[in-house]
């Protein structure tokens, strides 16, 4: 037997020896079991993983209105506007002064400084006849560059032919009852000359704050969503923040595996970001309408800008690429031909007294999507997957590991059902012979060692939600249905996407394969009675199809398209919002940040923007460390629990690309299910359909949650027990306050 194999077993042995393995027959004997994960306490450490109190200090204005502004009357107020630098200013209700560049008037910068911070753009371009393509940046006040400014309805027009590169760009700015509008559209960018557009910065330096000397935070969507508060200059901080709206873009690499190629944390889910001047006064929230998945969100830090923290949007229209040119490595440096399509629109919504923070962010970004609302119900959804079959490589032939028949589900379903759990969701990972991991992108028949025809129906009939699990993006090399010379997806240097497995390797298919294969499996599977289907990689997964000049968007839409013409269910995983109109479930919501050490806060921001509008499912409850913690962030965010279960052992899911599901068995872990199940909807039953309305942080670990029905729940996370209105709550507990 070999070292690795031993040391596999020896981890599946400690893990599933954590698991209590009893024999029980009623719900107080489940009640009577012991599960360390939930029963064990974790100390509360203060860290960026929880919402802090944030200052109610009254907030000074620093900004004074423009000496000699282009003063425009518009319907949502004044916009002032000066014309050498093209920022703007505009007043909000509160008489807050909300300034697209800081108080350059200040002693202490440099000229340099002052204009990079006034201009309304930043323009990076490569020099063409460089063979390096040397980076050029400009701002307006490049020596030769000219404006020409016009007033149109609401606000302005503007044509600047930048002085070194002489690429010409157009930019609105209008200001409406909607909001603040800023619009680049990609038809109105020249780049005839020598000079090719790189990136552009857009207001860079709008609600920048200089030090700690405004009270207030940034929003950035990374994960489920982190704030950083103005602070003062640390230099400590290396870097600033900088990450690819979802997600680093895959088709510039020359990386062989791109399960490597990951960003340090969690990604940006959303095209959003804001910042706030004084908790509950003054807030802008901005919205990337157009551009985005071609979008950056950037903070600066202090230490790294002159003493400013700031906040602003990036887009890229061409990037660099290594093109391989032998077989040993070598590489050249090319430029990409043709610009992405980036017609950039964003809009800034001026938010004011209780909506200036992060949560009046969430509510006015829910009203932009514009989700329709779900119906009440009287338990919360529990969400289950399982495995039906697995395949994997033995000594001379393939095996086939049947982990779940579907006559087991229905049993399992009846047994969860005794126990009072009915609302489940279920979907089935591996139903057609070739098991989970081969079988995409081919999904037509349920394999008979699963079960039969009739067997699904009946479960169907038992659950409130049945999908079966597809992959259509990534294709294994062990699966059929798809040809390895003609259909599969390049990136820009004409390499393939691929993604190494523990048993296979998976590449990705050209944007109308997928397509094709979507459809095919949609009319094969058509034949059974389910309520829809689980597609994984649909609701994250952006590359583009250099090979047939198919785009990011190209995909989004295409995407899109077969999820509108689909007439059943579709649930999506680790979705990004471009698709979350169209989802009816949402599994493996994220539920942290990336925890970079200039965050300072956790919030759910995603979570209260979706909240009311779509079944929000966390990731697999079996393998939480502390179950306690977990659940009580479940609670809090309005997020239900999930887990994925078999009939037999994990322990044979050894040596195939699953072996890292330790604890699965579903008469190991019912008693898990049972308790964090009632622990959870013991409290979110009684909001069920309801949008989140407020979030306070009362005191240093407990948060209050406010419904749109005025009901709220306290969570504490404290180790120790705490009193909030004369009521006492449990350590690690919660209490419920109804409306």
């Amino acid at each position: 037997m070999s070292k690795r194999l031993i040391r596999r077993l020896s981890i599946i042995f400690i893990m599933i020896s954590l698991i209590p393995i009893v024999v029980f027959a009623s719900q107080n004997d489940l009640d009577e079991v012991e599960i360390p994960s939930f029963d064990r306490t974790m100390t509360y450490v203060d860290s960026n993983r929880y919402t802090h109190q944030k200052s109610n200090e009254v907030v000074v204005n620093k900004q004074t209105l423009f000496a000699d502004p282009l003063v425009i009357s518009t319907e949502a107020g004044t916009l002032y506007v000066d014309e050498e630098s093209l920022a703007f200013q505009v007043v909000n209700d509160n008489g807050y002064i909300w300034s697209s560049t800081i108080d350059y008037n200040q002693e202490g910068f440099a000229e340099s400084f002052k204009k990079r911070a006034r201009s309304a753009l930043i323009l990076e371009s490569f020099n063409t006849t460089n063979n390096n393509y040397a980076i050029t940046e400009e701002n307006v006040f490049e020596s030769g560059t000219n404006i020409v400014l016009t007033t149109i309805s609401n606000g302005f027009h503007a044509t600047i032919t930048f002085g070194r590169s002489k690429i010409v760009v157009g930019l609105y700015v209008t200001y409406t009852t909607d909001g603040l509008h800023v619009s680049i559209p990609q038809d109105e960018i020249d780049e005839s000359g020598n000079f090719k557009i790189s990136t552009l910065k857009v207001y860079p330096y709008f609600g920048a704050v200089r030090e700690s000397e405004i009270p207030g935070y940034v929003f950035i969507p990374d994960g489920i969503g982190a704030l950083i508060d103005y602070k003062d200059s640390d230099p400590l901080i290396a870097a600033n923040y900088q990450k690819e709206i979802y997600d680093r873009n895959i088709g510039y690499n020359t990386i062989e595996d791109l399960s490597t190629f990951v960003s340090g944390g969690t990604r940006i889910y959303a095209p959003v970001f804001g910042f706030v001047h004084g908790v509950d006064q003054n807030a802008v929230f901005a919205h990337i309408l157009d551009g985005d998945a071609y979008g950056m969100i950037n903070v600066y830090f202090p230490s790294r800008t002159r003493g400013y923290t700031t906040v602003f949007s990036e887009f890229i229209y061409r990037k660099t690429y290594k093109q391989p040119v032998d077989n040993v490595g070598g590489t050249i440096s090319l430029l990409q031909t043709d610009a992405n399509e980036v017609n950039i629109d964003i809009k800034y919504s001026l938010l004011e007294n209780e909506d200036a923070n992060y949560v009046g962010m969430a509510k006015t970004y829910r009203d932009d999507l514009g989700l329709t609302l779900l119906d009440d119900g009287e338990q919360i959804p529990l969400h289950l997957e399982t495995i039906g079959l697995e395949r994997k490589q033995g000594t001379i032939f393939v095996k086939s590991i049947v982990m779940t028949t579907l006559n087991d589900m229905i049993d399992m379903v009846n047994e969860l059902d005794d126990l009072g759990i009915s609302n489940i969701q279920l979907s089935i990972n591996g139903f057609t012979r070739s098991g989970v991991t081969w079988a995409s992108p081919v999904y037509e028949k349920l394999s008979s060692k699963v079960g039969s025809k009739d067997d699904l129906e009946e479960l169907n009939n038992l659950v409130s939600h049945l999908y079966l699990v597809t992959e259509y993006i990534q294709a294994s090399t062990k699966s059929s249905g798809y040809n390895q010379y003609f259909d599969l997806a390049k990136k820009i240097n004409n390499q393939l996407y691929t993604y190494q497995t523990l048993t296979d390797m998976k590449y990705v298919l050209e944007h109308n394969k997928v397509k094709q294969m979507v459809q095919s499996s949609m009319d094969a599977l058509d034949a059974y009675d389910i309520s829809g289907l689980a597609i994984k990689s649909f609701g994250h997964l952006l590359y583009e199809d250099y090979q047939n000049d198919s785009y990011l968007y190209d995909q989004i839409d295409m995407m899109r398209e077969l999820i509108t013409s689909y007439d059943q269910e579709v649930a999506l995983y680790d979705a990004n919002s471009y698709m979350w109109d169209l989802m009816d479930q949402y599994f493996e919501f994220p539920m942290y940040t990336s925890h970079y050490v200039t965050f300072d806060d956790t919030v759910p921001f995603l979570s209260i923007v979706l909240s009311g509008s779509i079944p929000l499912y966390g990731p697999f409850a079996n393998f939480y460390p502390y179950a306690k913690d977990e659940l009580l962030r479940l609670i809090d965010f309005g997020v239900y629990p999930s887990f994925i279960i078999t009939e037999e052992s994990s322990k044979l899911l050894l040596e195939t690309n699953l072996e890292s599901i330790y604890a699965s068995s579903f008469d190991d872990i019912k008693p898990a299910i049972y308790r964090y199940y009632n622990f959870v909807n013991d409290a979110l039953k009684h909001v069920i359909g309801e949008q989140i309305v407020a979030r306070d942080v009362i005191d240093e670990g407990v948060v209050k949650v406010t419904y749109s029905s005025g009901t709220y729940i306290v969570i504490n996370y404290l180790d120790i027990p705490y009193t909030y209105l004369a009521e006492t709550i449990d350590a690690k507990g919660y209490r419920i306050w109804m409306s």
